[in-house]
């Protein structure tokens, strides 16, 4: 292995071939994501076949997928710490895939609650050594940068899995609506059409992780780092009391995992919500879907992509002067997007408003590439694959195992009262979290300088 390392290490740092391997982290990110909204995009077909409550549903987008890949990202963190990063991204990308593709082939609400489980398994496996792997490729100073550019996998994978699935489907939905299923999908209800985009994104991705695997190599672990020692490693207990010590982590952490409580239940439950007004003035499914779908992927993922990019480059500019930038940026944004998003649920679903939720995405986005990037400046090299899983696992059990859930659950519980407004209201109640969120990212900048830990 140590040999294999050595080789590795001889590819130069910092040229064309690195941001290579950062390109190609990117785009498996991207099916990350493209994989993980799918069934948030088609909950509502699935709602009406299954006929599933608003819980139900948060239940299958929040912790049918993200119990299982919080809990296993720290073995595979562990394991990545350890073994080749690449292998490791490859194989989980190959088993997210094919469950991905096989959620499309269930006829049962438990049956798709445990494919869900598979993705999750799969998917476990990304980001705890993708970001190990660019902190090898890429020098202290520069990492923001690189953590922003992979982190655009979220808003890009989020436009793609919205696009294809809400056109997939409506296409398929029209010529099945026309001419009927063919005779050999009928075993599955494969008439339905939010099965096909599952098998149409799943496959692909079984070829990227071949793809994958071929063409990017593993580097020498801290080669921008002084004081590491070839082969170091360190144990969990070593990496829980190096982070114990630093107080900006768990500020980071916890503010993180608040605000990705409100991404992530905000996400699939907007689109159901503009969906519903739709279909509530007798749209046709597939219509209203693509209807709403549609400039939904653009003014959010394009909202994410400008502000992913937008708090990398402030961060890697203000940092220089003061290291508090890495938690301030993102928590003035986040109190800037709170006001934007009440609004934007406050006037009819049309141009404005989409273009309203837009502005608020782009604010609620910068965190992504700045706390991805301290993180990993926050340890030494031989924790930087098992304290990103840490961070993730706080994020997903706080974010995504009660986010999408928590909106369902209060959308059940504000029917009775507020009618065909309950999605709404449960949106900006939980919209409101972002306040105790963006509090504990300024508490982090008063933290972060003295808790750095990466070379100068």
């Amino acid at each position: 292995m140590s040999d294999q390392l050595a080789e590795a290490g001889k590819n130069p740092v910092g040229s064309g071939y690195a941001r290579y391997v950062v390109f190609s982290l990117f785009v498996v990110y991207t099916f990350n994501f493209i994989d993980r909204q799918i069934v948030a995009v088609m909950q509502e077909p699935i709602k009406a076949h299954f006929d599933l409550s608003d819980l139900q549903l948060g239940l299958l987008t929040g912790p049918a997928f993200a119990f299982l890949y919080a809990v296993l990202g720290l073995p595979i963190a562990y394991l990545a710490d350890r073994w080749n990063r690449v292998s490791i991204i490859s194989i989980s990308l190959a088993i997210w895939s094919a469950f991905t593709a096989l959620f499309g082939l269930m006829n049962s609400y438990l049956m798709l609650f445990l494919m869900r489980v598979g993705v999750g398994i799969g998917e476990a496996g990304c980001s705890p050594p993708a970001h190990s792997l660019i902190s090898d490729y890429i020098p202290p100073r520069k990492r923001a940068g690189a953590m922003s550019v992979y982190s655009l996998g979220i808003p890009i994978g989020s436009v793609l899995g919205i696009l294809i699935t809400a056109i997939v489907y409506r296409w398929v939905a029209d010529y099945y609506e026309a001419n009927g299923a063919p005779e050999f999908l009928a075993a599955i209800g494969a008439d339905v059409a939010w099965r096909v985009p599952f098998l149409l994104i799943g496959i692909p991705g079984v070829m990227l992780a071949i793809f994958l695997k071929l063409t990017v190599k593993e580097p020498v672990r801290g080669q921008f780092d002084k004081d590491h020692i070839e082969g170091e490693q360190a144990s969990v207990a070593a990496v829980f009391g190096a982070l114990l010590k630093k107080p900006s982590f768990w500020y980071l952490a916890f503010a993180a995992a608040i605000a990705s409580l409100v991404g992530y239940g905000l996400f699939p439950w907007l689109l159901s919500y503009f969906i519903r007004i739709s279909l509530a003035a007798g749209v046709a499914p597939q219509d209203a879907l693509a209807n709403a779908a549609i400039p939904y992927s653009f003014v959010i993922g394009g909202g994410g992509f400008i502000g992913t990019l937008a708090g990398g480059y402030l961060t890697d500019r203000f940092s220089k002067k003061w290291l508090g930038a890495y938690a301030a940026i993102p928590g003035v944004a986040l109190l800037a997007a709170l006001p934007i998003y009440f609004l934007s649920l406050s006037i009819p679903p049309n141009w404005l408003a989409f273009l309203l939720l837009g502005v608020s995405s782009a604010l609620g986005s910068m965190w992504y590439g700045p706390v991805w990037a301290i993180v990993q400046n926050l340890v030494k090299p031989a924790m930087r694959a098992m304290a990103p899983a840490i961070l993730l696992f706080i994020i997903n059990i706080i974010g995504l195992c009660i986010g999408p859930p928590a909106v369902g659950a209060l959308s059940d519980f504000f029917r009775e009262a507020y009618g065909d407004q309950a999605l709404r209201y449960a949106i900006l109640a939980i919209s409101s979290m972002i306040i105790p969120a963006a509090g504990l990212f300024l508490l982090a900048a008063r933290s972060i300088g003295k808790d750095w830990e990466a070379d100068e």
